[in-house]
């Protein structure tokens, strides 16, 4: 008797769990890279970001970003409200919102039916859904060496016109103490450099 409703509760919770994903959860599909990831951040849908967003983890927008998107090593995900009028790098980029820019992927690119592009496209895989609209070209790299290339040529795309060079580093050269970089994943270091700064006025 006991085994019996053990079976009846997990049957029930089983339902339970497959009615919430099938009712509009948002989570990545199950095809997608997105979903590998259990760090991520997320821009909301009453964000506006304007300049240089670098980060060490992956990154789901649903804003708007204006400049250029660096998640090197990491995911980025284009919600369908998303809009981004950027260059962006990324190890997976999966869009389902607008695009307007160059994007370089390491492995994978997918435009989603409900998605739509206007620039061009670099990386191994690109996916392109039944529905989705896109403009512009596609290169699909063959090799290593050949990716490699790519992405030191694209580097040039990827500094936001308003903003001074990087350096050898990464790291934006600025004529204050106080740098124009913003890292999603080094939002206290900056505030205590801010800290730091106003302390020494």
């Amino acid at each position: 008797m006991a085994n019996d409703e053990q079976q009846s509760n997990d049957e029930s919770s089983n339902s339970f769990l497959d009615g919430f994903m099938d009712q509009g959860s948002s989570a990545p599909q199950s095809g997608s890279h997105m979903g590998d990831d259990f760090e991520k951040s997320v821009i909301g849908k009453n964000i506006k970001f304007r300049g240089e967003l670098i980060g060490n983890e992956s990154l789901h927008i649903e804003g708007t970003i204006e400049g250029t998107v660096i998640m090197e090593g990491h995911n980025l995900s284009v919600g369908a409200g998303g809009e981004l009028n950027a260059n962006i790098h990324a190890k997976n980029i999966t869009v389902e919102g607008a695009l307007t820019g160059d994007a370089l992927a390491e492995e994978l690119i997918e435009i989603r039916r409900t998605a739509v592009v206007k620039g061009n496209l670099t990386a191994p895989r690109i996916q392109l859904d039944d529905g989705g609209k896109f403009r512009g070209s596609m290169d699909m790299v063959d090799t290593d060496a050949e990716m490699k290339e790519r992405i030191n040529e694209f580097k040039e795309k990827l500094v936001h016109p308003s903003l001074p060079p990087r350096d050898a580093e990464g790291v934006t050269k600025a004529a204050s103490s106080s740098s124009g970089l913003f890292s999603t994943s080094a939002a206290a270091d900056y505030a205590e450099a801010d800290l730091e700064a106003e302390t020494e006025a």
